[in-house]
C-alpha cells in the first residue's frame, strides 16, 4: 500500500491488535482461560497509552528486506509483515512470549535469544527495530547489544529504536523483578528495572560508534496524568481502554531537540540509525 494513502501507524496497529484479540477469542478462548483473558484485554486496550506514539512512529518508518526485531512488542513486526514491509525474525528472552506469538502469528520467525549475544551471522539483516528495550538491558550491556545489532546488520542497514529518557540519568529499581529470572537478583535498592538516559548520555552512547544518525526526536506527554490514572486504576480502567484512541495520539509533543525533556523531566527518544556502506 503506498505510504501516501496508508493510515497513521497507531491506527494500523490498533486495528491489527483488535484483529488479534478477536482471533484469540474465536480460536483459543473456548479451551484456554489465559487466551480468553488475553483476547479480551486486546479488544479493550489494543494499545497502551505511550504505545500510540512509540509503536505508531516506528510503524511509519521504512522497513524492507530481511528484518530483525530485538525484543520489541511483537505487535509491531506482526503488522509490518502483514503489510509486506519486510520478512521478520523476532527474538525475545522469554520463552512464554515466543510460544504465545507462535500461536498468534505463525508467519513470524521467532526465537528465544539475548540481545547481547545474537545467534545470527554477520551482515544478515537489512533492517532492525528495537522498541523500549535498550533501557532495560543496563549500562554496559547496552553498548554490547548495539554492537551485536551492528554486527548482524548489512552495510547500509538501518536500526530504528526508542528508549526512555529523562532530564538527568538515573537507574530505576522496583521491589520485585518485572522480568522474572532475567531481572537478576537485585540488592538493597531493589531489582533493576531500567536505566533512564539523559539526552546527553544517549548522544554519548552513539558518539564514535560509527552509526549515522538519520533521525532523532524526543517526545513528552502533554498530560502525563492520562497514563498515570489509567495504570493506577487497572484492570478496572480497561473498560474505557477503547477511548484512549481519542486522546492518546494527540497527547504527545515532539521535538528534534532535547529541550522538551529538560522542561518536562522525562519522555521517549526515537532514533533512526544507519550502518555506513552499501548493501551487496
Amino acid at each position: 500500500m503506498p505510504s501516501a494513502v496508508r493510515a497513521p501507524g497507531w491506527k494500523r496497529l490498533w486495528r491489527h491488535s483488535y484483529r488479534i484479540g478477536l482471533a484469540w477469542l474465536v480460536r483459543d478462548a473456548p479451551r484456554l482461560w489465559t487466551a480468553r483473558r488475553a483476547g479480551l484485554v486486546r479488544l479493550l486496550v489494543p494499545l497502551d497509552p505511550w504505545r500510540y506514539y512509540e509503536l505508531g512512529s516506528v510503524a511509519d518508518e521504512r522497513f524492507s528486506g530481511r528484518c530483525l526485531d530485538v525484543s520489541s512488542p511483537k505487535l509491531l513486526p506482526s503488522l509490518l509483515q502483514r503489510e509486506g514491509r519486510g520478512t521478520w525474525t523476532c527474538i525475545d528472552l522469554f520463552a512464554a512470549e515466543i510460544d504465545a506469538w507462535r500461536r498468534i502469528d505463525p508467519s513470524l520467525d521467532l526465537a528465544v535469544a539475548d540481545a547481547t549475544a545474537l545467534p545470527y551471522a554477520d551482515a544478515t539483516f537489512d533492517c532492525c527495530a528495537c522498541v523500549s528495550v535498550l533501557e532495560h538491558v543496563g549500562r554496559g550491556a547496552d553498548a554490547t547489544a548495539l554492537a551485536e545489532i551492528w554486527r548482524v546488520l548489512k552495510p547500509g542497514g538501518t536500526l530504528v529504536l526508542t528508549t526512555d529518557v529523562g532530564a538527568e540519568p538515573r537507574d530505576v529499581f522496583t521491589a520485585e523483578g518485572m522480568y522474572g529470572e532475567a531481572s537478576g537478583r537485585g540488592d538493597e535498592r531493589g531489582v533493576f528495572f531500567e536505566h533512564e538516559y539523559s539526552p546527553e548520555e544517549l548522544t554519548e552512547l552513539f558518539a564514535g560508534s560509527g552509526w549515522e544518525v538519520e533521525r532523532q526526536e524526543y517526545a513528552v506527554q502533554r498530560d502525563p496524568g492520562i497514563e498515570r490514572r489509567f495504570y493506577a486504576r487497572a484492570p478496572w480502567s480497561y473498560a474505557y481502554g477503547p477511548l484512549l484512541r481519542l486522546v492518546c495520539p494527540g497527547n504527545v509533543r515532539v521535538s528534534a531537540t532535547p529541550d522538551l525533556i529538560h522542561q518536562h523531566g522525562r519522555g521517549v527518544a526515537l532514533l533512526r540509525l544507519r550502518k555506513p556502506g552499501q548493501s551487496g
